[in-house]
Formats: C-alpha cells, structure tokens, sequence
C-alpha cells in the first residue's frame, strides 16, 4: 500500500495577493444581505480579482469559509496599494 500525501500552502497566493500588503482597510457595517462576495464587489474594479479581496476580508478578519457575517458586524476591508 502506498500512502501519498499532499500538502497545499497558500503563501504563493497570499504573498501576490496585492490587498494584503497595504496595511490600510476601511471599516464597515455588514447590511442584511450583505456577503463576503457582496461587500467585495463594491471595492474591486473590472480590473480587479474579486477573489484576491474576497480572501483578504477573510484573513484580515479571521474568517474561513464556513463563518457566517451577521448585520451589524463590522468587517476591515483592506485596500489596494497602487503603484504610479
């Protein structure tokens, strides 16, 4: 019997992911309604990966995907630095 086992790091990710390295984020309120993706699209532009800020929120806020927001939470969402 062979056992394989895999491991998954998600540093390679995290480390180009460009709203974790920005040290700002806003404060807000989560609405009824409101998910992690909802909030996410008020951020991002056509050129961004909503996914790359959805992952953000989650860590910013030690969120897993199994972690449910409720109306009246206040979340960090960070922002993206821009280079010019």
């Amino acid at each position: 019997m062979t056992l394989i086992i895999t491991l998954w790091s998600i540093t390679p990710l995290a480390s180009s992911n460009p709203y974790l390295h920005g040290g700002t984020y806003v404060n807000i309120y989560v609405k009824s309604g409101d998910t992690v993706w909802s909030i996410a699209a008020k951020y991002v532009t056509d050129r961004d990966d909503i996914r790359d800020l959805t992952q953000a929120i989650k860590q910013l806020n030690d969120l897993n995907n199994n972690t449910q927001i409720f109306p009246g939470q206040v979340l960090k969402v960070p922002m993206k630095i821009i280079k010019v």
